[in-house]
């Protein structure tokens, strides 16, 4: 094929993967005017709900790129919890409900922690509106039915061949590429392997249509409803049924997912019939004669992958192209959105020139420990859900079938025996609660190496379980959330951080800081003062653990770079902040 009927285009940056990380990644690269490419190997988005729950973090990143409102709108209107059920139908039993997500019992908790409550919007749901976004904010610059087929670098760039669905090629020379493909192509064009755990199994995903709102009842506002009842051969079945919308969030919801579990090979990673499907539904919901239409199925691979490197020379990968892990605990696309929230700005700085490029090695130094302890949670609700359910109900694996019928038949009997049983089935389903509460996971982690200057200060006990989340500001640390009154009305926090810029929050006494920054008038770092150009609803000094001299710097992913109890050495405290934050530290 000769060059010259090819189309050339040259870049900033590649992002090959048009799904929800990558584009997300292009509004964050967008709002900091940085000239990218999407290629998406697709004709278009999502045809399945996959991933729906979008955590607190989620949400105030998404809001830094004006998709929060959009989501909120168009997903569940209020933050649903957990409920276990032996069927639905009208003999079935309401075992247990528990608050998840930072519903019930946990709101004010969450509200404390972050402006944003949890969001639900199916990645189905979602994909497209993020598409369109990015398509106005980069118009011809987002690309689908793009396939890189070939990755080739260089010292200064990286070439990539595109191949369109009519088999036509193009290249594109970019100065980087951020592989957000799922680990279909760039890691291996470039190198980049990944390590972990065998597959653990198949599961596979059903999208149906049916009217459900006269089987749950009506004070029920579950997210997501798991389903247990014993088989006939004496094993326990749990399949996880998950309202999808897309206009009503409750026992009204339009649409729902049904999630089977099974052994490796129980599952066919094309789905099931529509016949088999229905067939599927129906048996598992205990409702034999459910009219139901099956929007679409498929099957997927549990498994817990992790890249060894997060970098390859001028190639990075963000979501599932580093990580991939059980979708227990909605972990995996939240992760996927706080790497393309890390990366972002550090490309940006490096590229307007106010960062060398050694900059972007704290990518992977930051990230990669994140994905770890993620994949270790998310790995240990999966594993939970296969030992304590069973448990839960008395059932024992490997005990002849009619005795596990009886012991499970047994927990639902009236009596002081049955009230004891389900006793003691609620208070073991209670330890599941670390998947779907474990708020400290989502917000509590920080970064102990990369781009930020330690202050020597030991790290804070976390929750072990991860449910208690206490803020901090220790240097990589996501800042602390407060409300502030400013000039231009109520604000917060990480609503104060501009894109691509500094934020430093001085004590009322911190002129200091003031004059140290006027040296660094090319870092882009805006300053405000706490008790002068800000009110905080709460003690800010004590939250950060400064005295009224003090700074905290945070920087534009929100995370603390600097924090300096007063103002001795501001000057020099400065430089050193502004330096970790624009180069590479080991």
């Amino acid at each position: 094929m000769s060059s010259d009927t090819r189309r050339h285009d040259e870049t900033d940056v590649l992002i090959i993967g048009g799904g929800p990380v990558g584009l997300t990644t292009s509004l964050l690269l967008s709002d900091l005017g940085v000239d990218h490419i999407v290629a998406e190997r697709r004709d278009g988005t999502s045809r399945l709900p996959k991933a729906h729950y979008l955590n607190s973090r989620s949400m105030e990143i998404l809001d830094s790129v004006h998709m929060a409102e959009e989501v909120y709108e168009s997903g569940a209107g209020r933050v649903g919890g957990i409920a276990w059920f032996t069927s639905l139908a009208p003999d079935g039993e309401l075992v247990m409900r528990l608050d998840a997500f930072g519903s019930g019992t946990l709101a004010q908790a969450y509200a404390d922690a972050s402006a944003y409550r949890s969001g639900n919007l199916p990645q189905k749901h979602l994909e497209p509106r993020l598409r369109r976004a990015a398509e106005r904010r980069n118009p011809g610059h987002v690309r689908f039915e793009q396939e890189v087929v070939s990755l080739s670098g260089a010292e200064h760039a990286v070439s990539a061949t595109l191949r369109s669905a009519d088999g036509a090629s193009s290249e594109v020379r970019a100065r980087y590429v951020i592989a957000a493909d799922g680990g279909r192509t760039a890691g291996d064009a470039v190198g980049l392997s990944m390590s972990g755990l065998p597959p653990l199994g198949q599961a596979t995903t059903i999208h149906f249509a049916a009217d459900l709102s006269q089987m749950l009842r009506e004070d029920d506002d579950a997210w997501i409803r798991l389903v247990n009842r014993a088989t006939p051969d004496g094993t326990m079945l749990e399949v996880a049924l998950v309202a999808m919308g897309p206009t009503h969030w409750d026992r009204r919801c339009e649409e729902w997912v049904l999630n089977l579990i099974g052994p490796i090979d129980a599952s066919p990673e094309q789905g099931l019939t529509d016949a088999a499907a229905v067939e599927t539904i129906r048996d598992v919901l205990g409702v034999p004669d459910l009219p139901v239409k099956v929007l679409a199925s498929g099957g997927w691979t549990i498994e817990s992958v992790l890249a060894d490197q997060y970098r390859a020379g001028r190639v990075f990968v963000v979501g599932d192209a580093a990580h991939r892990f059980p979708p227990t605990g909605g972990l995996g696309l939240n992760t996927g959105i706080g790497d393309a929230h890390n990366l972002a700005w550090k490309l940006a700085a490096v590229l307007k020139g106010r960062a060398a490029d050694g900059l972007l090695d704290s990518y992977e130094q930051e990230r990669r420990p994140v994905a770890a302890r993620n994949i270790e949670c998310a790995m240990l609700s999966a594993l939970n859900h296969l030992t304590t359910t069973q448990a839960a109900w008395g059932l024992v694996g490997g005990a002849p079938a009619p005795q596990n019928l009886a012991t499970f038949q047994a927990v639902l009997a009236q009596g002081a025996d049955g009230t004891s049983r389900r006793a003691r089935l609620r208070e073991l389903l209670h330890t599941l609660r670390t998947e779907w509460q474990h708020h400290d996971i989502e917000l509590g982690y920080r970064y102990e190496n990369g781009a930020l200057v330690a202050d020597g200060t030991p790290a804070p006990e976390r929750d072990p379980l991860g449910i208690d989340h206490v803020p901090s500001a220790r240097p990589g640390a996501r800042a602390p959330h407060a409300w502030f009154e400013s000039r231009e009305g109520r604000t917060h926090t990480h609503r104060l951080i501009r894109p691509g810029r500094f934020l430093l929050l001085t004590g009322e006494h911190g002129a200091a800081w003031q004059a140290a920054t006027d040296r660094h008038s090319d870092a882009g770092i805006d300053v405000l003062t706490v008790g002068r150009d800000l009110v905080c609803d709460r003690d800010w000094l004590v939250l950060c653990e400064i005295s009224d001299t003090g700074a905290l710097l945070v920087r534009p992913d929100g995370h603390v770079a600097l924090r300096a109890v007063d103002d001795k050495n501001a000057d020099a405290r400065l430089d050193e902040a502004v330096g970790a934050t624009s180069s590479t530290r080991s």
